[in-house]
């Protein structure tokens, strides 16, 4: 999961997202505090673990608001995903980071979740999954074990398996988000956001599961989410309760078919890393 503020976009000259619409200037979290304690509450019903890429700024305004994160969060791997959810290539905000910038940036999100948590930072996952050398440089030098940006095309040439990025010089291992073709051949990623947005079947997510446990043996296929996109739509208009109610039928229908599926295993991304390291 990503966590981050409701429905949040980059804004033209600033480093920092806002939720939208951005004309408005507001950082909301409403959506995704009552998403994350949905999904919490799903996770533990089927016993799953997942790794949370948290947003440092939206962490904080949750233990602001009393949100027990240390005790909800207990089983699943903490991970960051940016400060303040910030535009590091500067493609929508017009505003590119320097890499003095990033790292710095990167380093005081890594050390509010710390406190936070009281653990170990080891993933990384950056806003719009938009990387590039600085950001990989910076993640080494800060002590990352892995980034979890890149989207490759699952099957031709890559099989899941973690790779350090070579194309960045650096030994930093990427554990890579999967795209793939649905049944008429058109391109899909594991992010969730096409159920909710009403372009999806659940279907097709397990269908791609089921595909991919036989190409890709061994490797890692992530399922991606915000947990605010079960309240909201992209546009950060609200979905009604019958709009509530599907999203959460079709997030349970995928955890479901995913416990029950032989030949896969239910994984946090730093526990694959371990075992795939040991390996």
């Amino acid at each position: 999961m990503d966590i981050d503020p409701d429905a949040n976009a980059a804004v033209n000259g600033r480093y920092d997202a806002v939720s939208s619409p951005v004309e408005q200037g507001e950082v909301r979290i409403g959506a995704c505090k009552k998403g994350l304690q949905k999904i919490f509450e799903l996770l533990d019903v089927y016993a799953l673990d997942a790794t949370l890429f948290y947003e440092a700024r939206t962490a904080l305004e949750f233990v602001n608001e009393g949100f027990c994160l240390q005790e909800s969060s207990a089983r699943h791997e903490i991970a960051c995903h940016s400060l303040k959810h910030e535009d590091f290539l500067g493609v929508s905000s017009g505003l590119p980071m320097g890499d003095g910038v990033i790292e710095e940036t990167v380093k005081e999100a890594k050390a509010v979740l710390e406190k936070i948590f009281s653990r170990y930072i080891k993933g990384f996952r950056a806003p719009y999954t938009r990387i590039n050398r600085s950001v990989i440089k910076a993640l080494e030098r800060l002590g990352f074990q892995y980034d979890s940006s890149e989207t490759l095309p699952l099957g031709d040439e890559w099989y899941g398996k973690p790779f350090p990025m070579t194309a960045f010089d650096s030994n930093l291992l990427e554990l890579a988000l999967p795209s793939f073709k649905d049944s008429n051949s058109k391109k899909m990623t594991a992010y969730l956001w096409a159920i909710f947005e009403g372009k999806r079947g659940a279907r097709e997510y397990i269908d791609a599961v089921l595909w991919a446990k036989e190409v890709a043996k061994g490797g890692l296929f992530i399922f991606s989410m915000h947990p605010w996109h079960l309240y909201t739509n992209y546009q950060g208009n609200p979905f009604n309760s019958e709009q509530v109610k599907a999203n959460l039928m079709n997030l349970e229908y995928i955890f479901s078919q995913l416990k029950q599926t032989q030949g896969i295993t239910i994984v946090r991304l730093d526990r694959y890393l371990d075992n795939w390291l040991k390996r």
